[in-house]
Parts: C-alpha cells; sequence; structure tokens
C-alpha cells in the first residue's frame, strides 16, 4: 500500500470519530434528582442535556405506555440544549411506576423511571390526632371550670326532669285510684296537692325530759290528720281499702318530696352558678333517682295491696298463731295465743290486711302489764336493711327491740322489758329499701319456716314450761290478713 492510499484511510478514520462524536454528544439525556418519590409531598429536580438550543421542552408523565394528561410541565433550554426544572408529584397518581418523558421542538426525547408511592395514611392520621389533642389540651386547660359546670348542670336538669315524670306517674296512680273511690272529679287535684304538700314538725329535742311521749303525741295526731285527708279523698274507701289509698298517698308524698327538694338546690347552684353545688348535687343524683322510682313502684303496690317486704314480720307471726283467734288490743294491733310444750305463747301484730304497722310496743306493754310482768321472753321479728353484698333474705339473730318506728314503739318495749327485767331477743330478715316497700319477693317469703323454727328454738331453750312468752311480728300488714 502507497503512502496516497494511507493518507485517504487516515482521513476517512479522522472524518468517522467527529461525526461519532457530534452525534454522541448531541442525543438527548434525562436525569433525576431521586429515583422515588411520594405523592402529594416529592418535588423532584429534572436535569435534561443534548435538546436542542433554546429550544421549548415539554416533560410528561407516563403509565405502562399511556401518557397521563395532566399534569405536564414546560421549560426552555439554555444554548448548550441544557435544561433544570422542578415538578411536584401530583397527590392523585397510585402507587405504581412512571416515566418522566421530555421532548423538545425538533422532536428530541429522553426518559427516566420514577418510582411513585402513596404516603401512609398513620403519619397524616397521628399528625392529625395530635393536632387536635392539643388544642383540646389548650380548650380544657382555659375552660375546664365552664366545661364541668356545664355537664354537671346538664346532668340535673335532666334528673329534674326524670323526677317531674315520676312524681306525676305517682300522683296520677292516686288520682285514678281516688276517683274510683268517689272523689269529686272538681276537687281530687286540689285535694291531692293539699296532701302531697302537708308536713310534721317534731317537737323539741333541747329539754329531753318527755321528748319521746311528745313526739308519741304528735305522731298520733299526724296519724288522725293522715286518715281523714284520706277518707275526704276517697269517701267511698273503708277499712283496707282505706289503708292501702292512705300509704299509697304518703308514698306519692314523698316523690313529690324528693323531686321538690332537688329542684330547690338545682335552682339555687343555677342562680349563683356556683361549681361545687352543681358537683354535689351530681354526685348524689343517681341514688336519689333511684329511691324516687322505689317509692313510685310503692305507690302502685301498696294500691294493689299486696304484701310487702316490709310485711315479713306479721307473716311469721300469723304462721306462728298456726288459726289461732285474734283480737284487738291497741289502735290497728292484735294478738293471739298459742302453746308450745307448756309455754304460753303470745303473738302480737298489726291487724291487716290494710297497710298500717299499728302500735306493737304499747300492745306489747299492755300484755305485760295484764300478766303482772311474769313474761320470762320477749322476741321481736321484723324485716332490716341488708348490705350490699348481703342476701335478700336472709336472717339474723340478735338482741333488743327489732322495730324501726319514730322512737315510740321501740321504747315502750324497751321500758317495760327493763322495768320487770325480761330479756329481749331479736330476729331479722335482710332486704334492700326496695325490697322493703315493694311486693314481697320470693326469697324473703322463703325464709318463713326458717324464722318460724328459730322463734321455736329460742322459746324451748330460754324458757321453761309454763312461762310466759311474748313474739311480735313487727312490720306493715298489706296483704296480711
Amino acid at each position: 500500500m502507497n503512502s496516497k492510499t494511507l493518507l485517504v484511510l487516515l482521513f476517512l478514520t479522522l472524518l468517522f470519530l467527529a461525526f461519532s462524536g457530534v452525534a454522541s454528544a448531541s442525543t438527548p439525556t434525562l436525569v433525576l434528582s431521586r429515583q422515588s418519590a411520594i405523592a402529594g409531598q416529592t418535588t423532584l429536580t429534572v436535569y435534561g442535556y443534548g435538546f436542542a438550543p433554546n429550544s421549548v421542552v415539554t416533560i410528561y408523565l407516563y403509565q405502562n405506555g399511556t401518557r397521563i394528561s395532566q399534569p405536564y410541565w414546560s421549560v426552555t433550554t439554555n444554548s448548550n440544549g441544557d435544561f433544570v426544572a422542578s415538578i411536584s408529584i401530583p397527590s392523585y397518581l397510585a402507587t405504581s411506576e412512571y416515566t418522566i418523558s421530555a421532548t423538545d421542538q425538533l422532536g428530541n426525547t429522553a426518559s427516566a423511571t420514577l418510582r411513585v408511592s402513596q404516603p401512609q395514611q398513620g403519619s397524616q392520621y397521628s399528625l392529625l390526632f395530635n393536632l387536635g389533642y392539643l388544642v383540646f389540651f389548650i380548650i380544657l386547660l382555659f375552660f375546664q371550670p365552664q366545661i364541668q359546670t356545664f355537664m354537671y348542670r346538664s346532668q340535673i336538669e335532666r334528673a329534674v326532669s326524670t323526677l317531674d315524670s315520676i312524681e306525676k306517674e305517682a300522683v296520677d296512680m292516686v288520682k285514678s285510684a281516688a276517683i274510683q273511690g268517689g272523689a269529686s272529679q272538681q276537687e281530687v287535684d286540689k285535694l291531692i296537692q293539699d296532701a302531697l304538700e302537708t308536713f310534721t314538725i317534731e317537737p323539741v329535742e333541747r329539754d329531753p325530759v318527755g321528748v319521746l311521749s311528745r313526739l308519741d303525741h304528735i305522731l298520733n295526731i299526724r296519724n288522725i290528720r293522715s286518715k281523714g285527708l284520706a277518707k275526704r279523698i276517697a269517701p267511698n274507701y273503708n277499712g283496707a281499702q282505706l289503708s292501702n289509698f292512705e300509704v299509697s298517698l304518703e308514698a306519692a308524698w314523698a316523690t313529690h318530696f324528693i323531686a321538690k327538694v332537688v329542684k330547690h338546690f338545682y335552682l339555687v347552684a343555677r342562680k349563683t352558678n356556683n361549681f361545687y353545688l352543681f358537683l354535689q348535687l351530681s354526685m348524689q343524683v343517681p341514688m336519689i333517682l333511684e329511691i324516687a322510682k322505689i317509692y313510685k313502684r310503692a305507690t302502685k303496690h301498696f294500691l294493689l295491696g299486696v304484701p310487702i317486704g316490709d310485711s315479713i314480720g306479721p307473716l311469721v307471726a300469723l304462721n306462728l298463731l298456726n288459726g289461732a283467734s285474734m283480737q284487738e288490743i291497741e289502735e290497728e294491733t292484735e294478738y293471739g295465743e298459742t302453746q308450745l310444750d307448756g309455754r304460753k305463747v303470745i303473738v302480737v301484730k298489726a291487724k291487716g290486711p290494710g297497710a298500717t304497722v299499728g302500735k306493737p310496743g304499747k300492745a306489747i306493754a299492755k300484755l305485760v302489764e295484764m300478766n303482772s310482768g311474769k313474761v320470762s321472753l320477749i322476741i321481736t321479728i321484723d324485716a332490716a336493711l341488708k348490705l350490699e353484698g348481703e342476701k335478700v333474705g336472709s336472717v339474723a339473730e340478735g338482741v333488743g327491740a327489732a322495730i324501726g318506728d319514730p322512737g315510740p314503739e321501740k321504747y315502750a318495749i324497751e321500758e317495760v322489758a327493763t322495768k320487770y327485767k325480761i330479756p329481749l331477743d331479736a330476729i331479722i330478715i335482710k332486704q334492700s329499701e326496695e325490697d322493703a316497700i315493694t311486693a314481697m319477693k320470693k326469697e324473703i317469703a322463703d325464709s318463713v319456716p326458717s324464722v318460724v323454727e328459730r322463734v321455736k328454738r329460742k322459746i324451748l331453750e330460754q324458757t321453761s314450761p309454763g312461762d310466759i312468752v311474748i313474739v311480735a311480728g313487727i312490720g306493715n300488714t298489706s296483704g296480711v290478713p
């Protein structure tokens, strides 16, 4: 090969290399500042090289070869055909791989791959939760007393409304019974309202001498007035019906009194906007509501004339007598006699089947005096309030006079027992306040045989043949003959 041929080949090689370099330098290239992004949160920087100088470049997003119409971005290259663009990744893009493609006005195109993912929901929720908690804490810090006062006030307002409804239901039951008993349609509302507003003033206690006799006197007057008012409201009722109506009127009086007192303290608290009054009322309202509901149910059961929990004492007395005849010894109080292994057992109870408790204390005192004090044992049987957790109808024994009157009847028993040195034994049947004044539960009625056996055991163990024993079944005789 001669020198001319070598020169031609060298020239062609250099020319090819020159054109190859130019072609390589002018191929568009796209570079991303990051290979992954979070939709709605990432701003991406796109670098472009090798595009037409001073040309408008349009940037598009593609998913699986399909162009996404929105968004797109436009940028102008510099004199070298390069550009830098910032693009925000839209929040609506689903988690997937996307292609970012850039095309200039001459059709030169370059692309790069970007992985897009949706933000984790937990982080957003956590941020919102923390923000909400902060706002709540600030509100609580500055407005806590007002918020608590509003809450307590709302609770008490609902309670007052409920108590009004309870009172109305109880009074309506009494009104219906009064009309059946011959009450005047024109006067019944006023007469019942007058009965609901009655009150009793206890005697002065600063001079204790004779306080129980004075209290007994006031209670006697109260009973006379109460019976007279019941008869005036329902003139056709007599005997047991009148007694039941009278006691149901007292139960309705209790619902009225509770509603009136709670409303009074609520209005005082609202008038003074006193947070502590609202607080104390709100703490007691649940128990008060329950007591009011109990008295409403008691109103119904007294009108029906059914045995109540407090009738357990008279019911035991009736079983001890086993059909023996009875005679009245005190107002609404009677006694009968039976024998137990040579002992004379005198049984005392209120006179049923009307709702009354009689005067068992005075009856016992009179019976002791009638027997010249020669009584070997006095046993009283009565219902007693149980503690929470104790079983309804459970029986317990003790000493003393088991009677829940305001004082005079219990005093009469204690006084005569002390005078003649007579032992006082007591048997109680445990029950709740609700059980005591509503229809007798089976558990309470089932305790009768056990109590009768306990009474007999006490008599046989503590007395001798020929002795006299007085047994008093204390309690309300509603539904008990």
